[in-house]
C-alpha cells in the first residue's frame, strides 16, 4: 500500500475516532450550554449544538437551505479532496497529511450533521477575560490545521522555487 494511503486511513481514522469520542463524552457528561474551565484563563469547555456552519455561519438561514447546504458542501469537499489526493505523488507527504486532516475534520462534522442534525462544539479559547474564537471542536481544529499546513507548504514551495528556480515536491 502506498504510504500516502496509509497516512490517509490511519490518521483520518485516529482523528475521526477521537473527535467522535470527545463529542460523545461531552454530550453525556455536560448539560447543554454548560461551561467548565479546562485551562484557567485560556480554554473553556462549553457544550453547544451548532446549527450553523463554520463558526455559526448560516445559523439564521431557513432550515431547508441549511439541510441541503450542510450535507452537500461537505460531500462535495470530500470528493474533491479524494480526487486531489489520488493525483498526489508519493513524495508529497506534507500535502498528504494536510489533505488528510481536512478530510478527517470534514467527515467528523458531517457525521454529526447526519446523526444529530447539528455539530457538537465544546471548546472555546479566551485570553484576559475576552473570548476570541467561537466554540469549536476537534474536527474544526483538524480542518484548520490542514489548511494552515497547506498554506505553509505552498509558501515554502514558492520560496524554494524562487531560490532554486525549480519546485520541490512535498
Amino acid at each position: 500500500m502506498k504510504q500516502r494511503y496509509l497516512i490517509l486511513f490511519s490518521l483520518s481514522g485516529l482523528i475521526l475516532a477521537l473527535d467522535q469520542l470527545l463529542k460523545t463524552l461531552v454530550q453525556s457528561a455536560w448539560p447543554l450550554q454548560s461551561e467548565r474551565s479546562l485551562i484557567p484563563g485560556f480554554l473553556t469547555g462549553v457544550y453547544k449544538q451548532n446549527n450553523g456552519f463554520a463558526f455559526g455561519f448560516l445559523q439564521q438561514a431557513p432550515k431547508e437551505l441549511q439541510e441541503i447546504f450542510f450535507i452537500a458542501v461537505p460531500i462535495f469537499a470530500l470528493v474533491l479532496i479524494v480526487l486531489i489526493f489520488i493525483k498526489l505523488q508519493d513524495n508529497q507527504m506534507t500535502t498528504s497529511i494536510a489533505l488528510t486532516t481536512i478530510f478527517s475534520g470534514a467527515i467528523g462534522n458531517l457525521v454529526d450533521r447526519i446523526k444529530h442534525g447539528y455539530v457538537v462544539d465544546f471548546l472555546q479559547f479566551h485570553w484576559q477575560g475576552k473570548t476570541f474564537l467561537p466554540v469549536f471542536n476537534l474536527a474544526d481544529i483538524s480542518i484548520l490545521l490542514g489548511v494552515v499546513l497547506m498554506f505553509a507548504n505552498t509558501l515554502r514551495q514558492q520560496n524554494s522555487k524562487n531560490q532554486n528556480g525549480q519546485r520541490s515536491p512535498t
